[in-house]
């Protein structure tokens, strides 16, 4: 019978307690339907009483009687607490359905049985009955359309089945009025239950809502430190419709009737929130910090809040608090490490950076002298390397205390990086600047105590005052650099101001630096000759090879002018090749017995370019190996000296000469020729120019001259200039003499008036025979290091 109402989904989740309310209806509405169907029952049975239908209205009347005690046993037998998922509230409901399908066969056999003996009256009677009892009974059970149905069509067929057979033109309309009664009813029971589902799964949308919400709440309530507040229009804190168990941050507090802005200590968040309170805007994210008692932990909030206007018209401020007390630390934390060194303290060098443009755009008063001052530690790398780098750590710690307890309150001071420091002080005049400079210098170079050890760590200091015109930090920076970098020049433990001449000078290296790339480029590289000539005979013995750089703008320039900036960018070793290429491709226009000197530099002796390079010079101008010597400092031995000394031996071993230049100006000449085997000593020529005024330097000449001698070594004096040094040299055993006494440094073809050059063959001749290369063993004499065949 449930087809005659249209089918309305139900979810299965919530077709449970749909049949759970449908059962609480029926035991509400069971024992009233009883009352009011025994109630009719009699009414029926005492109007038609004495009629022809008496003994049959008797036996309906029992029938109704017994169909009603069932009922009631049936919702008496059923418990309360029915579970809606069990198989037996659906057996409930059929139940109900089939004890109102019952009632109604009863009600549609009344009219049957007392309508033909019934008078007109009687009948009007019965029909507002059986009317009664369709409408009550059907919407009683609307919630239940299968009862309700199984009640009414059965009342209804019997009513309209027995106007059929009563005599009279109104019995049919009766019935037609019947027909469209039953109708009214079905839809009226299809739109009731329509309503009564959609009202359900509504209140159950609604609970399941409910539900979300209180679990979302209980877990924001678990799992934040939030807190909702509210305050009224003046701005005094009241209670909230919702509050959180467990807020114990809030509680002493945020009390009610405490003005909001008293919450908090004054600031410029402060500030904004009061703005905000006042204009009626909202705010968010403001983190405030919060007024807690003298000695309390300090505390922070992130409070976030909106006006709330009730029909037009202002009631106060509501939002949410957050306490954030322990991601403030960690950020101040963050903010601190990206502004201060985490080993002394100071400001590093971001913040050195700010402190030093603000200072770039502060007005100067006439009076002052404000100044960038840069240094960097002398034997910090001997204390890492000695002590290790813990004492390394502990020795800047020492130094920023230093720095900090001899600097004034004013000063900026700061940690650069590695050993190097920065300070911005102003000082009243020049004077206390200066002063204040000698001071430091002194301060840092006192001893310092690490853990029982000593260790002595001067600083060298770059001095940049600043000025009205120049407000580029990064020329700030770069002055005081070169500043630092002269003052390193001057020795250790000095300090230096920066000057117009420094920067000319940097100018002036930076251009020289630019033109030494190209002038590889360009053959723009000379290479000059002087003579070393024999002490007795004097005549010219063998060649040192000199460069010159024939600038295209400067003309000639020297050596001493261009070296160090070759060294500085990495053009040494280029440089160094294309020499003694040079050096040898005009060897072979000398003599044969004539030899050919290079200054071997300690970045060349490094290189890997340098042993092929000699071999194939050598080979390709059919040179023999034992004219070529390569001449070295001390300063070549003193890096790395193993490999050096592994290199000389590898060089020496294809027959090429070494000789050790500028001997006695170092500290470890006398090891260094233990340890290798020298062909020839060259004495400085320090020591040869004041061989006429100073007894000491005559003294060293001989016993130079002595040493060579014992050890079976030719020697060499350079810088030879008069008649005296060449006569005391000669007569005290010196082999060779060097110096303008002889000749200046000049090309090969201005000295033909010393040596015949050879004339080359046409370029179609056949070549002489190349020289070959015999590698001689350690232990051969070296007279004996190659032989041309």
């Amino acid at each position: 019978m449930s087809g005659f109402v249209k089918s309305i989904a139900v979810p299965e989740k919530h077709a449970a307690s749909l049949r759970a309310r449908q059962l609480d209806m029926v035991r509400r509405i069971t024992f009233v339907m009883i009352l009011a169907n025994l109630l009719n029952a009699g009414i029926v049975v005492v109007c038609f009483l004495g009629t022809a239908s008496s003994d049959l209205l008797y036996i309906w009347g029992a029938a109704i009687l017994v169909s009603s005690t069932v009922s009631v046993g049936t919702q008496f037998f059923n418990p309360r607490d029915m579970d809606p998922m069990d198989g037996r509230s659906q057996t409930a409901l059929d139940n109900f359905t089939r004890g109102a399908l019952l009632n109604g066969m009863l009600w549609g056999a009344v009219p049957f049985i007392v309508m033909h003996a019934a008078a007109p009256q009687g009948q009007m009677i019965l029909g507002v009955i059986m009317a009664g009892m369709m409408f009550a009974g059907t919407f009683l059970m609307a919630r239940t359309p299968a009862a309700a149905i199984s009640f009414l069509l059965p009342v209804g067929a019997g009513v309209v089945a027995a106007m059929q057979f009563q005599n009279g033109q109104t019995y049919p309309i009766i019935a037609v009025l019947t027909l469209a009664y039953i109708g009214v009813l079905i839809l009226a029971v299809s739109w009731s239950y329509k309503q009564f589902v959609e009202q359900h799964l509504s209140e159950c949308a609604v609970k399941e809502q409910s539900q979300l919400i209180g679990l979302l709440l209980r877990d924001f309530e678990e799992s934040t430190s939030d807190w909702l507040w509210q305050t009224n229009a003046e701005g005094h804190l009241q209670d909230i419709p919702l509050v959180f168990e467990g807020v114990q941050e809030a509680d002493g507090i945020m009390r009610k009737g405490e003005p909001l802005l008293d919450l908090f200590v004054t600031g410029e968040a402060h500030h904004v929130l009061k703005t905000s309170l006042m204009r009626r805007q909202g705010f968010r994210d403001l983190a405030l910090q919060v007024k807690t008692q003298e000695g309390g932990q300090e505390c922070w909030w992130s409070v976030t809040g909106k006006p709330i206007f009730e029909s037009g018209r202002f009631r106060g401020f509501r939002g949410v608090a957050t306490d954030i007390t322990q991601s403030k630390e960690i950020e101040d934390r963050i903010a601190y490490m990206a502004h201060y060194d985490g080993l002394t303290g100071l400001p590093n060098r971001i913040t050195m950076q700010e402190h030093l443009e603000k200072a770039a755009r502060l007005a100067i008063h006439p009076k002052t002298n404000r100044a960038l001052v840069w240094l960097d530690l002398d034997n910090f790398k001997w204390v890492n390397d000695t002590l290790g780098h813990p004492a390394g750590d502990e020795l800047l710690r020492q130094v920023s205390g230093r720095l900090t307890g001899i600097c004034e309150d004013e000063d900026v001071v700061s940690r650069i990086s590695g050993d190097e420091f920065a300070l911005i002080i102003e000082r009243p005049d020049q004077e206390k600047l200066e002063s204040f400079l000698d001071d430091l210098v002194e301060r840092l170079s006192e001893p310092y105590d690490i853990w029982g050890s000593t260790a002595n760590c001067s600083a060298s200091i770059g001095v940049r005052l600043f000025d009205t015109f120049t407000q580029d930090v990064r020329v700030l920076l770069k002055h005081a650099d070169l500043a630092l970098y002269q003052a390193k020049k001057l020795g250790k433990g000095n300090w230096c101001m920066f000057s117009d001449e420094l920067d000319e000078r940097a100018r002036a290296r930076q251009q020289i630096e630019t033109d030494l790339h190209r002038a590889l480029d360009n053959d723009e590289l000379r290479v000059f000759f002087q003579p070393v000539v024999d002490a007795v005979t004097m005549e010219v013995t063998g060649f040192e090879t000199l460069l010159r750089w024939e600038h295209p703008k400067r003309g000639l320039v020297y050596p001493g002018e261009f070296i160090e900036h070759a060294e500085d960018i990495g053009l040494i070793t280029r440089i160094g090749d294309w020499v003694i290429r040079a050096a040898m491709s005009e060897a072979r226009r000398l003599p044969d017995h004539i030899g050919i000197s290079v200054n071997i530099s300690p970045l060349q002796i490094h290189s890997q370019s340098l042993m092929p390079t000699i071999m194939q010079a050598i080979a390709a101008n059919n040179i023999a190996p034992n004219r070529l010597e390569l001449e070295i400092t001390e300063s070549v031995l003193m890096s790395d000296s193993e490999f050096t000394l592994q290199r000389l031996h590898q060089i020496k071993s294809i027959g090429v000469r070494i000789a050790l230049d500028d001997f006695g100006t170092g500290f470890s000449s006398l090891s260094y020729l233990r340890s290798f085997p020298f062909d020839k000593i060259k004495i400085d020529k320090s020591f040869v120019s004041d061989l006429e005024s100073r007894a000491d330097n005559r003294a060293i000449a001989v016993a130079t001259l002595e040493l060579a001698r014992s050890l079976g070594m030719t020697c060499t004096a350079e810088g030879v200039e008069t008649g005296f040094q060449s006569d005391f040299l000669r007569e005290n055993g010196c082999d060779n003499l060097q110096g303008f006494f002889i000749s200046r440094a000049q090309p090969l073809d201005k000295l033909t008036h010393l040596i015949e050059l050879k004339e080359f063959p046409d370029a179609d001749a056949e070549p002489a025979p190349r020289p070959k290369l015999r590698v001689v063993e350690p232990d051969e004499a070296p007279a004996r290091a190659a032989k041309v065949s």
